[in-house]
């Protein structure tokens, strides 16, 4: 399976060690699943972990961060995007998120973000083959 997490699933596993999304992410890296993330996606992920209000929950250093969006850019398959595609989606900021996916020929993205779950990106994914799922029904999927 191709699986694409959203930022918002990489900060949690991120600042939550003992967390579902944390949980969810070693998951998928130990078994034959395959993770897709983008350059922008991993982007995101950074710039959210460096919000000083977040900085102050998670306690990490920057080279602690560095070191995380480094580890997932060697544990993922990056997949470039077009900055002139445009994808039906709500929030423009979430379009390299679905481009991502449709990019990376993925099975399923996982986001807690409900702008996915939600016309006209949830009818759109589905037309294109691609589920979108929470991170708890993603982890009740990979479980045997």
């Amino acid at each position: 399976m191709r699986i694409v997490l959203d930022s918002n699933i990489l900060v949690r596993s991120f600042v939550s060690s003992h967390g579902l999304a944390h949980d969810l992410l070693l998951t998928i890296l130990a078994s034959d699943q395959t993770l897709i993330l983008s350059s922008e996606i991993l982007f995101e992920a950074a710039r959210v972990l460096r919000y000083p209000r977040l900085m102050a929950v998670h306690g990490e250093s920057e080279e602690t961060i560095y070191e995380f969006i480094g580890w997932l850019r060697e544990a993922a398959e990056i997949v470039m995007l077009d900055p002139l595609a445009l994808a039906p989606i709500r929030d423009r900021n979430d379009i390299f998120v679905v481009q991502t996916a449709l990019n990376g020929e993925a099975d399923v993205l996982c986001s807690g973000d409900r702008d996915f779950f939600e016309p006209p990106a949830s009818i759109f994914l589905a037309s294109c083959g691609i589920e979108v799922l929470t991170d708890a029904q993603l982890m009740r999927k990979l479980q045997p």
